[in-house]
């Protein structure tokens, strides 16, 4: 029996640890609560378990969660589309990157929050502005990854396809770009936090429905578990999206040493 069960962990036991690692999170978490005893400010697990089947049996969750996901899966494909983009065009353009170099800067350095009110001012309180503002945050790690990736590629590999006669074509398609893979998809995975911060500060801003407007009039009426249920949403679609983005990685970069 006990055989079994050390097998059973040395074959899983990446994920054992974070599930046991989590569970002792979670009651870390209530027995902290309990000792505060201050709703106000912390609340537990159960309790915030028990506004989310409130929110749940009242349609609340799926309207916000709605809301938020297509703001969230607009701007950072939009920003995932160009930023991959951008980063090629100035990987393989020296002069494209004189030029575009001060303004990716200046943009990047740029708060989010402080942009926001600008969006909205330009594109009103539609769903334009919030995609935009999603975009502006999701953006720019997959940009600089992806510029990376294509400028630090082993310089032996291709002088080696040059040697067997390999055109300007196939060092990009054989050599750069698979290269490149891993440091596009880990700039994919940065750039995930970025742009939910990005949707939920879009709404922030005359909103009536997203995870972020639920946070903000949730807090406002000092409905602290109600709160703390859009917190763990997001923190729980943020990681969903992560893991995807890995398992991707894997399937097609699978030659890369992922115990770096």
């Amino acid at each position: 029996m006990n055989g079994g069960l050390l097998s059973l962990y040395r074959h899983d036991e990446k994920k054992i640890d974070a599930v046991i690692s989590v569970i002792l999170g979670l009651i870390a978490w209530e027995f902290v609560d309990r000792a505060i005893h201050n709703p106000l400010v912390l609340v537990g697990p159960g309790q915030i378990a028990e506004a989310f089947l409130s929110l749940l049996s009242r349609g609340a969750i799926a309207r916000h969660v709605q809301a938020t996901f297509v703001e969230f899966i607009l701007g950072y494909g939009v920003g995932v589309v160009i930023g991959i983009g951008l980063g090629v065009v100035m990987a393989l353009n020296r002069t494209a990157k004189d030029i575009l170099s001060p303004w990716v800067t200046i943009s990047y350095n740029a708060p989010v929050i402080l942009l926001a009110p600008l969006f909205i001012t330009a594109l009103g309180l539609g769903i334009a502005s919030k995609i935009a503002i999603v975009f502006i945050a999701a953006v720019f790690p997959v940009l600089f990854n992806t510029y990376t990736g294509m400028t630090t590629v082993d310089a032996r590999l291709v002088e080696a396809v040059r040697a067997f006669g390999g055109t300007r074509g196939q060092i990009f398609f054989k050599v750069t770009v698979p290269s490149a893979i891993p440091l596009v998809m880990t700039g994919l995975r940065l750039s995930v936090g970025r742009a939910i911060i990005g949707a939920i500060v879009s709404e922030f801003f005359g909103s009536r429905a997203g995870i972020g407007y639920l946070i903000m009039a949730a807090s406002e009426a000092f409905r602290t578990a109600e709160a703390f249920v859009g917190v763990v949403l997001l923190a729980m679609g943020g990681y969903a999206t992560f893991e995807i983005l890995k398992y991707t990685e894997r399937k097609i970069a699978p030659w890369y040493d992922y115990r770096v």
